[in-house]
């Protein structure tokens, strides 16, 4: 199974509030399920950038260990802010991720779904899917309807459905999450907007200044 299909297969799910969770489950994203997924084509990319790496420095040792090393550090910060875990045990979710620790009440907890991004890499666009986890603070006030986005990079699709389905589904779409991806959605664009608006201003700044 692939995640679009996974996401696909759970769609219906994202404006569907939790009723409650069946059973004690967790889920956990490890570098072992990324590398099972990917084995082959991940030394080949390694060996690759290594052997590059080599001929571009091979006369300058000290350039060649430097960039090793960096490498290295890439590659710890892309595992260290891709891997979490998930705990649903003793009416509460515990969500450990880079250091920090959530805990949700399982009466807090609203919703968990699957949510696919799409970007591009030059002209060629890609998919991208998360865990998506909404829950509520202290009050009913539909800004305080907050969530977690954690992405599936380093989960195992077989556990994420196996996940899934511990939460048993209200039959009848919830308002209050509509109205909480609405509001995201309002957020997003609003500094999409901005963005925008602050480079065409830089633009046309430096237009003005080359013309004169």
């Amino acid at each position: 199974m692939k995640w679009n299909e996974l996401y696909e297969k759970n769609k219906s799910r994202k404006l569907r509030e939790i009723k409650q969770v069946k059973n004690d489950i967790i889920l956990k994203a490890r570098l072992k399920n990324f590398a099972n997924r990917n084995a082959k084509i991940s030394c080949i990319i390694v060996l690759m950038i290594l052997v590059v790496l080599i001929l571009a420095f091979s006369t300058n040792r000290n350039a060649l260990l430097l960039t090793f090393f960096m490498f290295i550090i890439i590659v710890f910060f892309i595992i260290y802010f891709n891997t979490f875990t998930i705990s649903c045990k003793n009416n509460k979710m515990i969500v450990k991720s880079n250091n920090k620790k959530i805990e949700i009440d399982y009466s807090n907890l609203k919703n968990i779904y699957i949510e696919k991004k799409q970007s591009r890499i030059f002209i060629k666009k890609r998919d991208s899917f998360f865990i998506m986890i909404l829950y509520k603070t202290s009050n009913n006030n539909i800004n305080n309807i907050n969530n977690i986005e954690l992405t599936t990079l380093f989960l195992n699709k077989k556990e994420v459905q196996k996940f899934l389905d511990s939460f048993e589904l209200k039959e009848s779409k919830n308002n209050n999450i509509v109205k909480a991806q609405k509001y995201q959605l309002k957020i997003l664009l609003i500094k999409v907007s901005l963005f925008i608006f602050v480079w065409s201003v830089i633009i046309i700044t430096m237009l003005l200044k080359y013309n004169k």
